[in-house]
């Protein structure tokens, strides 16, 4: 915005969105950050500004304000509707998700930060995103905080404010803490068939030492020190594999 009087700048300026969303997350990465020899302020445009068009612009719900920080008589601008000074917003976006990311999987991921108490989880697999939702705004700051730009499933994930306040009455019942990760769990039965498996290639190591070939061959190859191992498997006999685990495990 430029003083038409002076021709200079006023200090300020405005970017629109095309939806609120990505206004929010323009402002959460964007805000502190250096233009020029600078640090800038981005937050939601406020309404009240002098001039008609300043007023068609600050209407815009999708409008990020950027200024050093103050207005032009020094006072220090801030928004009572922006999402981080309104409590009634209780709900964490959560952009560039992967496919595979299930609301499980968010669950569990925002579970882990100890943020807070979620209550509710909700992710839209085909467009990459989700939705968690606290009980308090403090909880959900802190959630944004913490979350931000962390890696889920080789992902780095984006979070800032839900586009919507949470309406008034909404089901605060906290969800129950998430299912730890499965982790693979091996029977009785599958380790006495991983130890039979094991014996069966012990034994056919053992047959194929028996034959006179690889004798002469191993003998060959224990006399040649440390470079034994390397003969055998120079040699091309059958069981080489398993033959050199023989050696190892009789050391």
């Amino acid at each position: 915005m430029w003083d038409q009087k002076t021709g200079r700048s006023r200090g300020f300026g405005f970017v629109a969105f095309r939806n609120q969303q990505d206004a929010q997350s323009a402002i959460n990465d964007l805000n502190g950050k250096w233009l020029g020899s600078r640090q800038i302020r981005c937050n939601w445009a406020t309404k009240g500004s002098t001039t008609s068009e300043d007023k068609q612009i600050s209407d815009s719900k999708s409008v990020v304000e950027l200024t050093n920080g103050s207005s032009e008589d020094g006072q220090e601008i801030a928004s009572e509707d922006a999402p981080e000074n309104n409590p009634q917003y209780t709900t964490v976006y959560v952009g560039n998700l992967a496919p595979e990311v299930t609301s499980v999987d968010l669950h569990r991921h925002f579970h882990a930060l100890g943020a807070g108490t979620i209550e509710d989880v909700r992710v839209q697999r085909d467009k990459g995103f989700g939705f968690v939702r606290f009980t308090t705004h403090a909880e959900a700051a802190m959630a944004i905080q913490l979350g931000n730009a962390r890696m889920l499933y080789g992902k780095t994930i984006k979070c800032s404010w839900g586009s919507k306040p949470t309406p008034p009455g909404t089901n605060s019942a906290p969800l129950p803490p998430p299912a730890a990760a499965s982790m693979p769990v091996f029977s009785a039965a599958d380790l006495a068939a991983y130890g039979r498996q094991m014996t069966l290639s012990k034994m056919g190591g053992a047959q194929a030492l028996m034959h006179p070939q690889n004798q002469h061959a191993l003998k060959a190859a224990m006399g040649m020190g440390a470079g034994g191992s390397q003969a055998i498997y120079d040699a091309g006999y059958p069981n080489v594999a398993t033959t050199q685990q023989l050696m190892y495990y009789h050391q």
